[in-house]
Order: structure tokens, then sequence, then C-alpha cells
């Protein structure tokens, strides 16, 4: 009995020591990026005030917003195309299992992991110092992002077949060539659909603030009118966003839950022999026709591709002459990105833990209670950082405080969507186990589901973090801190051997934190 109290004291006594540690390290980090409630009070009625004239959106300027939401729509879907379709072939030769030469395998990947660090937003500020301003910037900024998103997904996909089916092909005497024609490509192929709406998601998003930089889009209406002080023209800009945003996302996973659950029967060997002669017809003439369309909309003529293609040979060679002088700015710069992602991280882990609970339908009080929260989620993750940024700048001014809390607000939508998901999928006699002995919802949640599902609750955490890593390195662009702010000023200025320095800072930050929660997301899973 005494061995039964002391274990219920020791368990108590643990309890208080990981709060109280939890609560010196927020205010470690609160202090690091400059957190002060009176601060934040004061800044509220500015922020109010946004909104409230934000509140009448000018929705006679629907005209012109249409006109550079198509351009932004058409921006991401052909760079979506181009970078799936680039990474196709690409993920034969970076995949473990079939790569024709390991060593070349390992250099290839050791590249893109370095590319994938580099933000959507950077690359198109470089590339706009490369062609210029305008569209075909921001789609080769969005090819590239694409691009190594596919690649990693396929491998992802390709390196998760098991060994038994490659050596159940080899063991009737099929060569590398066969193994590829009748077990990867169908394979990988079957599953470029899916791999296509995740690309595309996700550039509709960097999309709309490309035009930031100059790169195309509705994000250079967006800035325009954010400098005129045009909040009406603003809050038309990002209404018809969220409506679009979140219709993309909705049509994206009909579209895969459709094809998911489609299957194709045929009554004879003939049906099915000319079903696969039409794809091997159809399949190409799809493909040169959406490159053809890709290249038509590139919007750039020859000469100027030469002239950029000569500018870029230029930047990237002084680029690789990074100048070593820059590196206390570079630690400054890469400190104030890292603590605005650790306190948004923990920030909204905490948020969506209480807010998943009200979210999932399995354990909200209400149905209607988890509609209203699952739709405030949504909201919350479609506005970019960037634009929410802007917000908090209004009420805070420039510095780190206003890019923490818009990574918080983002982060908090997109961990309780996940988290509400995965509690929704989890087991349902791990609830009803507890419900049955006159426990409530609340209980069954905190004793029977957060237990069972907190480990992968700490690995949606450890992703994010990536995510806010990522982000918090281009949040400077608009002034809200971190290293973005010191790389946006030296691509403005020219600076390239500063700027490869910075860039090769943000990618070792950006890696390191990658291997320490994939170590982590192993612990833990």
């Amino acid at each position: 009995m005494n061995s039964l109290k002391r274990y219920i004291n020791n368990k108590r006594i643990y309890k208080i020591l990981y709060l109280l540690g939890a609560i010196i390290i927020l205010i470690f980090l609160g202090n690091k990026v400059d957190f002060n409630f009176i601060r934040l009070y004061k800044g509220i009625p500015s922020m109010l005030g946004l909104f409230e004239r934000m509140l009448s959106p000018n929705l006679s300027y629907r005209t012109e917003v249409f006109e550079r939401l198509i351009e932004t729509i058409q921006i991401a879907m052909i760079s979506s195309i181009m970078g799936v379709i680039l990474a196709l072939p690409f993920s034969i030769f970076v995949s473990d299992n079939i790569a024709p030469n390991k060593y070349l395998a390992d250099i290839l990947n050791g590249l893109f992991s370095f590319f994938r660090t580099i933000p959507s937003l950077i690359w198109a500020a470089l590339l706009v110092s490369v062609f210029s301003i305008g569209r075909f910037s921001g789609i080769i900024a969005l090819i590239i992002i694409g691009f190594l998103m596919s690649l990693k997904l396929f491998r992802e996909y390709i390196e998760s077949i098991k060994e038994n089916q490659l050596n159940s092909i080899k063991s009737v005497g099929a060569n590398s060539i066969q193994v590829l024609r009748y077990c990867i490509l169908p394979y990988i192929f079957e599953l470029s659909i899916s791999v296509f709406f995740i690309v595309l998601e996700t550039n509709i998003r960097s999309a709309t603030i490309l035009g930031l930089v100059g790169a195309g889009g509705i994000g250079q209406i967006m800035w325009r009118d954010l400098n005129h002080l045009r909040y009406d023209n603003l809050a038309a800009i990002i209404l018809i966003l969220v409506l679009t945003i979140l219709s993309i996302d909705l049509l994206s996973l009909f579209i895969r839950k459709y094809l998911k659950s489609l299957s194709i029967n045929f009554k004879s060997i003939e049906n099915y022999k000319r079903f696969q002669i039409s794809k091997i017809i159809c399949i190409p003439i799809i493909l040169i026709g959406l490159l053809s369309l890709a290249f038509k909309s590139l919007d750039i003529n020859y000469d100027r591709l030469l002239i950029g293609l000569n500018q870029g040979a230029n930047i990237i060679g002084r680029m690789i002459k990074i100048d070593i002088s820059y590196l206390p700015k570079l630690i400054d710069g890469v400190k104030e990105s890292f603590f605005i992602a650790i306190f948004s991280t923990i920030v909204g882990a905490f948020f969506s833990l209480v807010l998943s609970y009200l979210t999932a339908y399995n354990t909200s009080p209400k149905k209607e209670i988890a509609l209203f929260f699952k739709g405030s989620a949504n909201i919350l993750r479609t506005f970019p950082p960037l634009i929410t940024a802007i917000i908090f700048f209004r009420g805070v001014g420039p510095g780190p405080l206003a890019g923490a809390m818009a990574l918080s607000i983002y982060t908090t939508g997109v961990l309780t969507k996940m988290y509400s998901e995965v509690l929704e999928n989890a087991e349902r006699n791990i609830q009803d186990s507890i419900i049955v002995t006159g426990a409530t919802k609340f209980h069954s949640y905190r004793y029977g589901l957060l237990p069972h599902t907190f480990p992968t609750f700490i690995s949606l955490v450890l992703y994010r973090l990536e995510s806010n890593i990522r982000n918090s390195a281009i949040l400077g662009v608009i002034g809200a801190g971190g290293i973005g702010t010191t790389l946006a000023m030296n691509i403005t200025w020219r600076n390239w051997e500063q700027v490869g320095f910075l860039l090769l800072g943000i990618s070792l930050m950006i890696i390191a934190i990658d291997r320490f929660s994939n170590y982590l997301r192993k612990r833990f899973m």
C-alpha cells in the first residue's frame, strides 16, 4: 500500500516538474521572440481596426482579382504538372532499392536534399533577379519545388515496395529493364495522380505569395494594395483566396477518393489488351499536350532566356564565393528563425490538443461544435503565414513577434485538422471501454485516446516543426523577424556572396532539424 502511494506521489511530482519545465522553456522562448502581453494588448486596437476595414471588401474589385487568380492557378497547375513529369525519371536514379548506381543515388539525394531546404519564396526572389519580374520566374520556382516534393514522395513510395515483390519478378529471369517495366513503373504511374494533387495543393498556397517578390500571380496586387493601405481591396483578395483554396482542397480530396475506389473490370483478354494499347497511345499524347501548354504559358522569348541564363551563371559563380565575414549576422538570423519556429510549434501544439478534442466527431460534446471547429481550423490553415504576419505586423510592429504569432496560428490550424483526423480514425473500443464505466467523452479522450495516439501527435508536431523552420526563414521578407530579413535585403542589394552564405546557413539549420526530428520520431513511434 505504501509503495502504491509512493508511486502515485512520484507520478504527481513528475507531472508538476514537467509542467514547470514546459513553462520555463516557453518563457525563455517567448523572451527570444520579444513576446510581451502588454505590447500585444496595445496592438489589439490597431489589428481590430484593420479587421473592421477588411470586413467591408470591395467586391467591385473582383474583375482584376479574378484575372490574377486565374494566373495564380495557371502558375500552380503548370508547375505541378511539370514537377511531377520531371520527377518520374529521376525517381529511378535516387531510390536505393532500384538505383543503377548507389554512389550516383547518394550524390543526387544529397544535392536534392540541399535544394529542398530553400523555400519557394526564396527561389522566386532569386529567379526574379535572374529573369526579371513576371510569371516565368514564379513558374520556374514552383517547378523546382514541385519536382523536389514529387521526387521525395516517389522515392519513398518506390523504397516501400517489398523486396519479395522485386525478387519474384527477378526469379523468373526478368532483367532490370523488365523489373522496371512490369513492377516499378505501373506502381508509380498509379500514384502519380495522388502525388500531383498533393503538389498542387502546396503550389496553390505558394503561388499566392510569389507576387510579393514580383514573380506573378495574385500576390503582386496583394502587395500593391497593402502598400497603398487599400484594405478593402485586400479583404476582397483574401476572401476570394480562402474560397479558392478551400474549393481546390475539397476537389482534390474528392478526386483522390474517387480514383482510390475506382476499379476497371474487363470481360475478356481482348478488352484488356485494347485498354493497354489505348493507354500507351493516349498517355504520351496527353503529356506532349501538357508540355506544349506549359511552354506556351512561360511567356519569355529566346533572347531574354539567354540573357537570364548568363546572369544566372554569373550569380551562381558569385554565390559559391561565400563571404565568411558575414558569419555573425548569419548566426543572429538563424537563431531568431529557430526560436520563432520552436515557439510557434510549441504554442500551436498546446492549442491543437485542446481544439482537437472539440473538433473530432468522436470526442466533441456535440456534432455542431465539431463542425464549427473543423471550419475554424480550415480557415486558420488556409491563410498563408505571411498574410497573418502582415496583420500582426500592423498591431505589434516589425520583428520576430509578428512572425511567431502568425506561425502559431497557422500551426494550430494545421495540427488541429491533422490530429482530429487521427482521433477519429482511432480504434472505437479504446473509447468505448472507458465510456461504459460511466465516464464522459472528455475522460475517454484524456485517459484513453490521448495516451494511445500521443506518439502520433508528437510525430505530427515534429513534422510541423520542420515546416515551421522553412516558413520562419521567409517571414523576414515582410520584416516579421528571422534570417529572411537579412536574406531579402542582400538579394535586393545583389550581394550574392552574402546570399550564398546565408542560404548555406539556412540549409544546414533545416537539415540538422530534419535529422534530429527523424531521430525523435523513431524513438516515439
